[in-house]
């Protein structure tokens, strides 16, 4: 029974080739990649074709309150609502993806269920947050989304001018470079935080269950009942500390000084007794 909850064989630290489609290695976190992409969309095709102004299925109505809670998380961070919708799809795919691929990972049966390979035995499914590469490319779409999104609202110039401040008159000034230099490579530093975070924590997840379970022997199933239990509660986190990184990067990267220093209407609009006598 253990078998079934957790592997028997240690967790190898990369995933796993399970075929190969012309000359292209599928692994078995990018086939369990694949399913969780298809079941996320399908069940928001599902809801959307069931929303209404008052939706009468249950599921709809999670779902409309998913997005309404990501909605309202980006107002509070990009200051608008219409800003909020703008990113919306992209916060609310990955909180989604990254969620279902971390709870179905515990699903007895992933990682667990073998099929013949050249190279033997090897896992049909791997989560597919579990695979650096995985978290990796997704770290490199957010902050490349988080770069694009900069230069549409500053444009090239002003977003270069994030990195690289006149701080004299000399742009060559070599302080200046050296500072917009770090600030360079603080981007590739998010895109390494942001992979090996998600990474770490599912990962360590499965050597834990599978250590915990060797250790118990015959109780191994039960045993890991306590960590199933802690894994549900990270994987939530780790979903929704990716997207909020993802929501303060853009709401970062999409400030401008108008936004920075907002007009002052004292001038425009003078407060005089009559006004504050009609306002009370």
């Amino acid at each position: 029974m253990f078998d079934v909850f957790a592997s028997s064989v240690g967790i190898p630290l990369a995933a796993e080739p399970v075929t190969d489609f012309f000359g292209l290695h599928i692994t078995n976190s990018m086939i369990y990649g694949l399913i969780m992409a298809v079941i996320v969309v399908s069940l928001f095709t599902w809801a959307a074709r069931r929303s209404s102004a008052r939706p009468t299925s249950k599921f709809a109505f999670a779902v409309e309150s998913l997005v309404e809670f990501v909605i309202g998380l980006g107002e509070d961070n990009f200051g608008s609502r219409e800003k909020s919708l703008k990113y919306m799809p992209l916060l609310l795919t990955l909180f989604t993806f990254i969620l279902f691929s971390n709870l179905c990972a515990l699903i007895p049966g992933v990682s667990t269920i073998n099929v013949a390979t050249a190279e033997g035995q090897v896992p049909l499914l791997r989560a597919f947050t579990a695979d650096l590469n995985a978290t990796l490319a997704m770290a490199i779409l957010t902050i490349g989304t988080v770069q694009v999104a900069a230069i549409s609202a500053r444009g090239f110039g002003g977003h270069a001018k994030h990195y690289f401040t006149l701080v004299s008159k000399n742009p060559f000034n070599p302080t200046n470079i050296f500072i917009g230099l770090i600030e360079v490579m603080g981007e590739f530093i998010r895109i390494m935080t942001l992979s090996m975070r998600l990474f770490g924590v599912i990962y360590a997840g499965e050597v834990l269950i599978h250590v915990v379970g060797e250790l118990a022997g015959n109780f191994g199933w039960a045993a890991t009942v306590p960590i199933y239990f802690m894994e549900i509660f990270f994987s939530c986190i780790q979903a929704y500390l990716f997207m909020m990184l993802a929501m303060v990067y853009i709401a970062m990267a999409t400030t401008t000084e108008h936004d920075d220093h907002p007009e002052d209407h004292s001038e425009k609009d003078p407060v005089t007794p009559q006004r504050v006598s009609q306002a009370t």
